[in-house]
């Protein structure tokens, strides 16, 4: 009876323990993610650095650091310690709209940005570097990993958009190429997927018309919808995890600049 007993007590300590176990581990994946670093303790935060909740951070004079939470960026600036509270009480609706799976429109005008988010102005009339309206985009100036829910359109995107631009794409490995045109004060079209059909693991090219060996190649990652994530934090880890590096880097400048704008 004795050993009944013990047998008992030793498997509903177990049983606690694991539950903890799951409990701190699910806690640990809610991270802050570095984007930026300059100062004295730029080596202890380089660029995609995950940071889990309830960490502090600890940063001397002149150290500046911008990382990424659940509700968009956050920028620390030494001397001083800050906690990584990942229950941000500001607005985390951007994230959310960046991370929205989109259908059309066909183009999107440079400073224009659909679905609530605030549109950029630049001095004397110029249009600011625009915001996507969507982070499924792949940089047709930029090549690497591409990551993409399936079901949702792929844009093709520039920052520089004052001048028209034609550019030709096409699978990597060969085979029939479209015709591109970017007019000028566009910032993204969407991709002919009429012409040029989206697959997982395949890679693609874009190549400057007049310079054909002038161009990059990205490899596309598709995402299973259900697992997007709508907050910032998260959604950066899951960019970066898959190699989207460049869509990370859109992810915590647009988030910045909305941010900036919200503020300012």
């Amino acid at each position: 009876m004795g050993r009944l007993k013990t047998g008992r007590l030793k498997s509903a300590i177990a049983a606690t323990v694991l539950a903890l176990g799951l409990s701190v581990s699910g806690m640990a994946m809610a991270q802050v993610v570095v984007v930026r670093s300059t100062g004295p303790s730029a080596v202890s935060y380089p660029p995609g650095k995950r940071l889990p909740a309830g960490a502090t951070v600890t940063l001397r004079a002149g150290d500046v650091v911008t990382v990424l939470d659940r509700a968009g960026t956050r920028v620390l600036r030494g001397a001083g310690s800050f906690a990584m509270n990942t229950l941000a009480s500001r607005d985390a609706g951007s994230a959310a709209l960046l991370a929205r799976s989109l259908s059309n429109p066909v183009s999107v005008r440079a400073g224009a940005v659909r679905g609530g988010l605030p549109a950029q102005g630049g001095e004397g009339g110029q249009a600011a570097e625009p915001i996507p309206v969507s982070i499924w985009l792949a940089d047709i100036d930029q090549g690497g990993r591409v990551c993409l829910p399936r079901g949702s359109d792929l844009y093709l995107w520039r920052k520089a958009s004052e001048a028209r631009r034609f550019v030709w794409l096409g699978e990597s490995a060969g085979g029939g190429t479209v015709r591109v045109a970017l007019p000028s004060r566009t910032a993204g079209v969407a991709w002919p997927r009429a012409q040029v059909e989206l697959f997982d693991g395949h890679s693609y090219r874009v190549a400057e018309e007049g310079d054909p060996n002038k161009g990059v190649d990205f490899e596309v990652v598709m995402l299973d919808p259900e697992a997007v994530p709508a907050d910032a934090a998260s959604l950066g880890t899951l960019l970066l995890d898959n190699g989207c590096k460049a869509q990370f880097d859109w992810l915590a400048a647009s988030l910045e600049q909305l941010d900036g704008a919200a503020q300012g």
